[in-house]
């Protein structure tokens, strides 16, 4: 693997307590056909929580956070191809990749993330 640039991505820190899912993108697109090789992490967290008391029964729920690559594009011998993936993939390398979106998903939490874009040759 010849790595020939590397780009950084990062959602600065966020918070929510309202209870309501966040959701933040970011998407890289619009640089021809590249090789990529691409990691994403949360770099803070801190969980919130909601708890509430009825009539002796306690309920409530907890804070969570998630970042990882949405869905990405790519072209091969077969033609054009769009992936929506149905988790936050923490990762991937996607050969002739034409696009792609990362994503921060939180809810009830203070949450940062980061991670790297890495462009290759083979």
């Amino acid at each position: 693997m010849n790595i020939y640039w590397i780009q950084q991505f990062w959602f600065d820190d966020h918070y929510d307590g309202s209870g309501n899912l966040q959701r933040y993108y970011v998407t890289v697109d619009g640089f021809g056909t590249r090789n990529v090789a691409i990691t994403a992490q949360l770099s803070a967290f801190g969980p919130g929580a909601f708890i509430q008391e009825d009539d002796g029964t306690i309920s409530g729920d907890l804070g969570y956070a998630g970042v990882g690559i949405k869905w990405y594009e790519f072209v091969d011998d077969n033609g054009f191809h769009h992936v929506d993936n149905t988790y936050l993939a923490p990762h991937a390398v996607i050969q002739n990749c034409v696009g792609f979106q990362l994503e921060l998903a939180f809810n009830r939490a203070w949450v940062g993330a980061t991670g790297t874009i890495l462009y290759f040759n083979n």
